[in-house]
């Protein structure tokens, strides 16, 4: 498994996961709630893409294969993370958004 490869897994699905989050709070403030959830959808599914490449390197290190932390890997990291945050933050603004809309 590329180490590398993994890496642009997680800032590739990570990114898509961040964009549709946010478009998914978008459409909430348009009253597009059905599109919204549809974009949340398929949020979850990069962000699901994006933790198992970060879980198959540490699956590679756990299994004793030394992984050399980079700038690239904690990029990746960085990436995932962040899009779990906005995709956590994207489910309040949302019930914030029906709330006012009623």
């Amino acid at each position: 498994m590329d180490v590398i490869q993994e890496c642009m897994n997680m800032i590739a699905y990570g990114g898509e996961a961040k964009s549709l989050a946010l478009l998914a709070i978008q459409q909430a403030r348009e009253k597009n709630f059905e599109e919204s959830k549809e974009s949340l959808r398929k949020c979850d599914e990069a962000l699901l893409k994006s933790h198992q490449a970060h879980t198959n390197l540490l699956v590679q290190e756990a299994q004793g294969q030394e992984l050399t932390i980079t700038i690239f890997m904690l990029h990746a990291a960085d990436h995932l993370g962040s899009a779990e945050t906005i995709r956590a933050l994207a489910d309040e603004m949302i019930l914030l958004h029906k709330e006012i809309k009623k």
